[in-house]
C-alpha cells in the first residue's frame, strides 16, 4: 500500500479539498484520510496476511500509532528502512539530506514471520567441505549458553585422540541432545554413557551448588589405549567426519557442521539497500523503457523493491491486494516473480483513476509487461504469462424494480470472473470452454466440443444424458462453477 504522502504539496483531498501546508490541521486529515482505508485492509486480510505500508518522516510516527490501533501492536512486524536513492543530495536547506523511506509492516495476526530470501553465491561461498563431506558445511559452536537452565546437557566428553575430558565453558551447555552427541562420537570410537564424579565440575560450569546440578552420564571411551587414539586418528586422516569434529588435526576442541542443505534461506532484516532492492532513478528508468522513453508518473517504486515485498509477504498462490496501484509497478512485480518461480499469484490494483492514471499508466504498463507490445506497437520484451481485466466500477443506487434487471446483468460477468480466479483466457485458448445457461451447453455441444479439453460449467446447468457420453467419451475435464461467483455477482 503506497499512500500519497502528506508533503504539503497538494498530494492528497480530503471532504472535497486539497491539504496542503498551510492547512491548520495537515496531520489529523492525512489520518483521518487514511483511517477507513487501513480498517477495511484489515477486514479484508486473512488470518495468516500482512499489509506494507509505505511512508516517509512527515508522517511515520503518526502511522504507526493508528495502525498499532487498527491492526493491534502485538501485530507489528517491523519498520523497514528502505534506501530510496543512491546519491542523497548535497543542497538540502535545513535538517539531515534525506536518504530512507519506511515501510511499516503488520500481520493479521502476532505470529506473522516474514518468508525467507534466497541466498547469494557469497553466502553460500563461505561454505566449503574440507573432510571431502558431500554437502558443503562450515564449522559451528558445539555449545550454546543457557547452562544455568540446562544442567542435563552439561556433562563430560572424552577426546577421541588425547583421552582428555572436555567440558563446555562456563555458562554454556552442549548444543545437541545427548542422544544425538552420544551417536556422533560413536563415530570416532567405542563410546558408552558413564556415570562419573563429576557434580562440582560441572556446577561450576552451570554456576550453581554441587547439590543442585542433578545426574548427568558422561560419553565416554569403553577403553583408552593405543589403540583407541590410533583409531580415531585415522578416522580423521580418512575424511568425511561425523557431524562433530575436533580441531587441530583431531587432537583439539570440539566443532559442530553446520551443513548449507540446512539452512535455508537469508532472514530479511528491517534496512533494505538500493543495491538489493532498487531506488527512484531506477523506477523512472523502467517507467521510460515501457513507455517509450517517457516517464508519465513522478514517483514510483522500482519492481525490485516491491518483488522484494512479494518474496518475504506472500506465498506463490497468494492473492495480492494494492488499491493505491498508482503507476502499477504492483501488477508488474506479481507477473514477474510468478514467472521467475512458477507461482499463480493472483493480483488486484485499485486506484481512483484522477487525471487518468489508470487507464493512461496503470493499465498500459502492466498490458505492455504481460503482452511484450507497447501502446505504440512497438516492442518491449518477449511478453510474459498473465490474464489482464479491467474494470471501471461505481456507486449504483438501487430500488427494487432495478434489482433483477441489474443483478442479471452483473452475471453476465462470470465469465471474467472465472478468468480472473483461474488465470486463463478462454478467447486465446481453444482447449478451454466455459457454459453457463443450459443455450450455451446446446451450442457448445452443437460445434465447439471437438477441441475442448477442460470445461468449466455453470454450477446449475443440468446436461442430458447424451452431453454427458459426449463429455465422457472425450475425455472431457469438467471444472464446476462454484456457486459463490453468483452470490457475489448478485450481491
Amino acid at each position: 500500500m503506497d499512500p500519497p504522502y502528506n508533503t504539503g504539496n497538494r498530494d492528497f483531498i480530503y471532504d472535497d479539498a486539497y491539504v496542503d501546508k498551510n492547512d491548520t490541521f495537515p496531520h489529523s486529515k492525512w489520518l483521518s484520510f487514511m483511517e477507513p482505508r487501513l480498517e477495511v485492509a484489515h477486514a479484508l486480510l486473512k488470518r495468516s496476511g500482512v499489509i506494507f505500508v509505505s511512508n516517509d518522516d512527515r508522517e511515520n510516527a503518526e502511522l504507526k500509532l493508528l495502525m498499532d490501533e487498527v491492526f493491534g501492536s502485538s501485530c507489528f512486524a517491523g519498520n523497514i528502512s528502505w534506501q530510496k536513492t543512491y546519491s542523497p543530495r548535497n543542497d538540502k536547506k535545513g535538517g539531515f539530506p534525506t536518504e530512507i523511506e519506511h515501510i511499516l509492516v503488520y500481520g493479521k495476526e502476532p505470529d506473522w514471520l516474514p518468508g525467507r530470501l534466497e541466498r547469494s553465491e557469497e553466502m553460500n561461498g563461505r561454505y566449503g567441505s574440507p573432510d571431502g563431506d558431500d554437502i558443503s558445511w562450515k564449522a559451528g559452536d558445539s555449545t550454546a549458553p543457557g547452562a544455568s537452565s540446562h544442567h542435563g546437557m552439561v556433562y563430560a566428553i572424552q577426546q577421541p585422540v588425547t583421552g582428555k575430558l572436555l567440558y563446555p565453558s562456563n555458562g554454556r551447555h552442549w548444543t545437541l541432545g545427548q542422544d544425538e552427541m552420544y551417536s556422533n562420537m560413536c563415530g570416532w570410537g567405542d563410546y558408552e554413557l558413564r556415570t562419573l564424579d563429576d557434580a562440582e565440575r560441572r556446577a561450576k560450569v552451570c554456576n550453581c551448588a554441587p547439590d543442585e546440578i542433578g545426574d548427568a552420564k558422561g560419553i565416554m571411551l569403553r577403553d583408552v589405549s593405543d589403540e583407541s587414539k590410533r583409531f580415531a586418528a585415522e578416522r580423521y586422516d580418512a575424511g568425511n567426519w561425523p557431524d562433530l569434529y575436533f580441531t587441530n588435526k583431531g587432537k583439539g576442541g570440539m566443532g559442530h557442521k553446520i551443513h548449507l542443505d540446512s539452512v535455508g534461506g537469508k532472514l530479511p532484516t528491517n534496512l533494505w539497500l538500493w543495491k538489493d532492492v532498487g531506488h527512484t532513478d531506477e523506477a523512472k528508468k523502467e517507467l521510460k523503457a515501457l513507455f517509450g522513453g517517457q516517464a508519465p508518473f513522478d514517483t514510483p517504486k522500482p519492481t525490485r523493491l516491491i518483488r522484494r515485498v512479494l518474496e518475504i509477504g506472500a506465498g506463490r498462490d497468494a492473492l495480492v491486494l494494492d488499491f493505491f496501484a498508482g503507476s502499477g509497478t504492483t501488477g508488474q512485480a506479481v507477473t514477474e516473480l510468478n514467472a521467475a518461480d512458477g507461482g499463480t499469484r493472483r493480483c488486484i490494483l485499485c486506484t481512483d483513476d484522477e487525471n487518468g492514471i489508470c487507464s493512461e499508466i496503470t493499465y498500459p504498463r502492466w498490458r505492455t509487461v504481460i503482452t511484450g507490445k507497447r501502446g505504440d506497437g512497438s516492442g518491449y520484451s518477449e511478453g510474459l504469462p498473465g490474464s489482464l481485466r479491467y474494470y471501471r466500477v461505481g456507486f449504483v443506487p438501487l430500488d427494487e424494480d432495478d434489482y433483477y434487471g441489474l443483478a442479471e446483468g452483473l452475471l453476465r460477468h462470470t465469465r471474467e470472473l472465472v478468468e480472473l480466479e483461474n488465470g486463463v483466457d478462454f478467447d486465446a485458448d481453444p482447449a478451454l470452454a466455459i457454459v453457463l445457461s443450459d443455450e450455451e451447453a446446446d451450442a457448445f455441444f452443437s460445434g465447439g466440443i471437438a477441441s475442448c479439453e477442460v470445461l468449466y460449467l455453470g454450477h446449475d446447468v443440468l446436461l442430458t444424458a447424451e452431453q454427458q457420453a459426449a463429455l465422457d467419451a472425450r475425455d472431457v475435464e469438467v471444472r464446476t462453477v462454484p456457486a459463490y461467483f453468483y452470490r457475489e455477482l448478485g450481491e
